[in-house]
């Protein structure tokens, strides 16, 4: 008998073949993935409003335009926020009725406060509506029928913000603003059976609150780290021990098991987790000063990633030392300016710190960074360098000086990064100004604002 011609499309059996390569390579991602171990720690962060230097408040009660409901909202809000001020147990709360008596006489709250917290709502609307809807039943026969039902339907909107103003001179820290929505529904009988309006407001308030502490006072979160897994199958045998280590709590030896990987075989793997468990047993400093050199060994793009995730958190905690007391204006700008800079430094810096002016408070600013810089394992140009070039170049740097000029020098100087620090303003308007150049890509990095972080 003749064989039958079998007859195919070559385009058909392509997708077909491609269909399954696809399947192997998600079911291999989801079994990698499924394989993966995440540790999770907490972490340090600073509030999202200002409020360093700030421990006596008063709560000024919530004024509203409104209207209608917002009243009520109003009063509820004065409540709840102080509450939640008390709880943070980061400030001391002073009765607004003390402050008020002396605002009457003309008397300065500097005495008694830090600033005032106040707040308003700013939006309110609320709303009952009813409509005739078709209802499927069952008959005692077992038919289906068809009936009209009314539902009633009552909808609530709050929108608020809040601030800190500073005893001092008034300024505002903030604001922060909450808008919030929500209803509630019910079928047959009148609205009575519905929640009332106030109720609904109230819920929509807390829920706004729920991270009102993260607003105004240092706190921790849990992060996530996932552990990296090693390629190399004749070194996942070390690997495994080094976290099993980890598992029984030894976080320690598990770390100092994975540099050790790192150095003897160079594997990147080995040396993001010990990064990540320096990270997880607070010593940033180290883990910086590890992975930077690791990343200056290996150039690998990952590694740069986990630089500059240590570099964040590293922010983080030097803006917290500015919570730890009542700090002096040079601590405390140093601080912030410090944790601005290192957000945005590459995976090796080597610094040209240059100030435009010679006020003592800005070279006590300087003097702050740069030992906070060198501790963490960062290069530090010389100033003695930076004057040889100029004399060689025959180059000034007095008076307005061109981002080129900064550029070039730092570049001869075999810096990356310059960090040029003056002082604008004077009095209560006197604000320490950083600008940040990238030196590699002719950019500017980070520019400071003019909130009150910079006041000097």
């Amino acid at each position: 008998m003749e064989k039958p011609t079998l007859f195919y499309n070559r385009g058909t059996e392509m997708k077909r073949k491609v269909k399954i390569v696809v399947l192997f390579v998600m079911l291999a991602a989801l079994v990698l993935s499924g394989c993966a171990t995440r540790i999770r720690f907490e972490a340090p962060r600073t509030p999202n409003l200002d409020t360093t230097g700030i421990q006596r408040i008063a709560v000024v009660p919530f004024t509203t335009t409104a209207g209608g409901g917002a009243n009520q909202v109003a009063q509820e809000l004065t409540s709840e926020v102080t509450s939640r001020l008390q709880a943070t147990n980061a400030f001391t709360l002073v009765s607004h009725d003390t402050v008020r008596a002396v605002q009457a006489r003309g008397g300065s709250i500097e005495p008694y406060v830090d600033a005032l917290f106040r707040g308003r709502v700013t939006h309110y609307a609320a709303r009952t509506t009813s409509q005739q809807v078709q209802q499927q039943y069952r008959r005692s026969d077992g038919t289906t029928g068809t009936r009209m039902l009314t539902v009633h339907t009552r909808e609530v909107e709050v929108a608020f913000e809040y601030y800190f103003a500073r005893a001092r001179d008034g300024s505002m820290i903030g604001p922060i603003r909450r808008t919030g929505r929500t209803s509630a529904s019910c079928g047959g009988g009148g609205t009575g059976n519905l929640p009332a309006e106030s109720a609904l407001a109230m819920g929509i308030v807390r829920n706004q609150l729920n991270l009102f502490y993260r607003d105004v006072a240092p706190h921790t979160i849990v992060l996530t780290r996932t552990m990296e897994r090693e390629p190399d199958r004749a070194l996942r045998p070390m690997m495994n021990a080094a976290d099993a280590r980890r598992q029984a709590g030894d976080y320690l030896g598990a770390r100092e098991a994975y540099v050790a990987i790192w150095e003897s075989h160079r594997s990147i793997a080995a040396a993001i987790n010990a990064a990540i468990l320096y990270e997880a047993t607070g010593d940033l400093e180290g883990g910086i000063f590890f992975i930077a050199q690791v990343f200056e060994a290996t150039r690998a793009p990952q590694v740069n990633h986990k630089l500059a995730q240590l570099n964040r958190e590293a922010a983080y905690v030097l803006g917290l030392e500015a919570f730890d007391g009542v700090q002096d204006p040079v601590e405390r700008v140093a601080s912030h300016a410090i944790g601005e800079i290192s957000s945005v430094l590459p995976g090796t810096p080597r610094l040209w710190i240059h100030t435009t002016t010679d006020i003592a408070l800005v070279n006590d600013v300087i003097d702050n960074m740069a030992s906070t810089f060198l501790g963490a394992g960062f290069t530090i140009v010389d100033r003695q360098m930076i004057d040889l070039i100029l004399a060689e170049q025959n180059l000034h740097l007095d008076g307005a000086v061109a981002d080129s000029d900064f550029l070039s020098i730092g570049n001869l100087a075999g810096a990356n990064t310059v960090v040029v620090v003056g002082l604008t303003g004077t009095g209560a308007a006197r604000r320490l100004q950083v600008r940040v150049l990238d030196i590699e890509t002719a950019t500017v990095r980070m520019q400071s604002g003019t909130g009150v972080a910079w006041r000097l």
